[in-house]
């Protein structure tokens, strides 16, 4: 199906090159990765202002995909890019299907992105990518830190399980850190849609000063 929003990365074709493999065309994003966009400019160059748009432009192309019913299933900080006009963009997507997703056998899953009921039970939603969203806010309003500095792969599911929850980031507005905490409620059912996070986010901007 075709997937055209301001805050996807536009395909624009795919390429045959004769060796039985094909190249995917898209609009160039001449500012790279979100992820090391973050990292390498950090809190002298991105305001907070920048962190609430950057916010905004994910969680407006992912509520666009919710409408679609299309669950992306690796939404993190470096799956998204930068246009040189700075409007960020929803790429990757290699793992997108349709509303529910199993998880394969020998399918890599990026751990410490991935919703509790994903890695417990292979279930994908779009209420699994709100989590994968709350972590990518966290990315953002640290500048890029990996996730769960202080604990290993193998426990961070156990850690979760316990109640335990990353904590608000240094100069992270607390109203941005309750979407946080509410993108990664245990249950998916509790937790909020994009279209309602999307909603937050312009309340957190008409706030921001």
């Amino acid at each position: 199906r075709t997937l055209n929003h301001t805050n996807l990365v536009q395909l624009i074709g795919i390429v045959d090159d004769n060796d039985d493999s094909l190249c995917i065309v898209t609009e160039y994003m001449g500012r790279g990765s979100l992820l090391d966009y973050l990292r390498t400019r950090g809190r002298s160059v991105i305001t907070q202002s920048d962190q609430i748009k950057f916010a905004r432009d994910v969680c407006s192309g992912m509520k666009y995909l919710e409408e679609k019913k299309l669950v992306h299933r690796d939404l993190a900080a470096r799956n998204v890019l930068l246009h040189d006009n700075g409007v960020a963009k929803v790429s990757d997507f290699g793992l997108a299907v349709n509303d529910v997703m199993m998880k394969t056998a020998g399918c890599k899953i990026p751990v410490k992105w991935t919703a509790p009921e994903a890695l417990k039970h292979n279930k994908f939603t779009c209420k699994s990518d709100v989590w994968s969203f709350g972590v990518l806010l966290w990315e953002i309003y640290t500048f890029g830190r990996v996730p769960y500095p202080r604990i290993s792969l193998n426990d961070v599911l156990a850690w979760l399980e316990e109640g335990n929850r990353m904590d608000r980031p240094d100069g992270c507005p607390e109203e941005m850190y309750k979407v946080m905490k509410m993108a990664w409620r245990w249950q998916a059912d509790e937790r909020p849609t994009f279209k309602d996070i999307h909603s937050l986010i312009i309340e957190c901007a008409s706030t921001d000063v």
